[in-house]
């Protein structure tokens, strides 16, 4: 009995029936029709029937199929239906966050909720990292995630690095992922305010920034600045092969050279120039 006491692992399963009602379907798809959800705690699992939840307490974990959440606490919500089912809807976790999903792992967290029904996290916290495969996403602020959608967004000095490279840095970055063969892989990535692209040879700057995985290029938008030592290219539009190594500074799409002017800044590197002109 003392043992039992002193580290008490308590499972619940939650074990939905197929219903025809849109709640069921909704809580079906999250579990893959056939997984329950399991929650394990070392201190021990509360049940507060008033409001409808249950709190696990140390060390706690949830599982579902191929996702699981862990953190110091859990919350877990439900509804409540006649037939005495008990829906889970809703899932938050405080204190060190770790959330994985096949090839996928959130780290950092101090705060998280989850919903079931939109099969969405958001994750609070001051240094959040999302790892796949060779790719990292950084966070200061927030992370958010939806799993069937496979989009990754995060606000707050956001980072994005691809082995060793390219740095991708912005106010807020989005990663589209795609799944093949249990693998995680981002497909594309989008950048917004104060957007900076550093490789090993060179640095870009923009308002607005789109990269495509599969051809690994990078399509730069306002305010383009493209660097490479103390020489400079200025635009509206540029295009990164991050592949093979060449930038091209263009006019923005829709609008002639004359509109949209395109000029370059070259470091004279020594050689007295006639400034008079």
């Amino acid at each position: 009995m003392i043992k039992f006491f002193k580290q008490v692992y308590l499972i619940i399963f939650f074990i939905f029936l197929i219903l025809k009602s849109s709640n069921s379907q909704q809580l079906s798809n999250l579990n893959n029709a056939d997984n329950p959800i399991e929650i394990f705690a070392e201190e021990g699992i509360e049940w507060h029937k008033s409001k409808k939840k249950y709190v696990a307490i140390g060390n706690a974990k949830a599982l579902s199929g191929t996702l699981s959440l862990e953190s110091d606490q859990i919350e877990a919500f439900y509804d409540e239906k006649e037939s005495s089912n008990m829906n889970i809807k809703e899932v938050k976790a405080q204190n060190n966050v770790v959330v994985k999903d096949n090839k996928m792992k959130i780290t950092g967290g101090n705060y998280a909720e989850y919903n079931i029904s939109k099969d969405y996290f958001l994750i609070m916290g001051k240094n959040i990292i999302l790892t796949s495969e060779s790719n990292i996403l950084k966070s200061k602020q927030k992370l958010e995630y939806w799993r069937q959608k496979n989009i990754a967004i995060a606000t707050g000095d956001a980072e994005a690095k691809k082995n060793n490279e390219f740095i991708v840095s912005a106010d807020k970055l989005v990663w589209y992922l795609k799944e093949t063969e249990r693998k995680t892989m981002v497909k594309k990535l989008l950048g917004f305010k104060n957007v900076s692209i550093k490789t090993n040879n060179e640095v870009a700057f923009s308002d607005k920034a789109i990269y495509n995985n599969e051809t690994e290029i990078c399509k730069l938008f306002g305010n383009v600045k493209l660097q490479r030592g103390d020489s400079f290219m200025l635009g509206e539009y540029a295009e990164v092969d991050l592949k093979n190594g060449i930038s091209k500074l263009l006019p923005a799409p829709g609008k002639s050279l004359n509109e949209n002017k395109v000029r370059a800044l070259i470091d004279k590197g020594g050689i007295e120039t006639d400034e008079s002109n």
